[in-house]
C-alpha cells in the first residue's frame, strides 16, 4: 500500500498576492475557497483556490530568491477550443496548441510573475 494517496495542494510562493489573486480568480475563472492572513503580519497571508481533487495554495508577499525552477501547475479542461480561446481573449499568454501524443492537446502559459502552467484536454 502506497503512503502517498495524491497530490491534494500545490503551494506557490509569491510577491504580490493581490495581483496572483485576481490572476487565477478574475482570468482563470478559480473559486476562491478561502484567505487567511495573521493580524499585523502582511508576510503571512494565503489564498486557497478550489481546483477539483487538488487544492492551489497561495502564499504571499514573499521576498524570496525563487531560483530557476518553479511548480508547473496544470489544469484539465473539457473543452480545449473554447478555453484557450477565451483565456486569450482575458488577456492571458498562452503558447501555441501542442499535441505532444494523440488524442491530447495542451497550451502552455505563465502567471503575472513567470510561473508556469498549463491547460490540457485528454479526448
Amino acid at each position: 500500500m502506497s503512503l502517498i494517496q495524491g497530490l491534494t495542494k500545490v503551494i506557490l510562493y509569491v510577491q504580490d498576492i493581490n495581483t496572483q489573486i485576481q490572476f487565477y480568480r478574475d482570468l482563470l475563472g478559480l473559486e476562491v475557497k478561502s484567505f487567511k492572513s495573521i493580524d499585523g503580519r502582511s508576510d503571512k497571508q494565503w489564498a486557497e483556490f478550489a481546483t477539483g481533487e487538488c487544492t492551489l495554495v497561495l502564499h504571499g508577499n514573499m521576498d524570496v530568491d525563487f531560483g530557476k525552477d518553479r511548480p508547473k501547475l496544470a489544469f484539465h479542461v473539457d473543452d480545449f477550443e473554447t478555453a484557450y480561446n477565451t483565456l486569450i481573449e482575458r488577456g492571458v499568454k498562452l503558447g501555441p496548441v501542442r499535441s505532444p501524443s494523440p488524442g491530447l492537446k495542451v497550451a502552455e502559459g505563465l502567471d503575472p510573475e513567470n510561473n508556469p502552467f498549463t491547460i490540457d484536454c485528454q479526448q
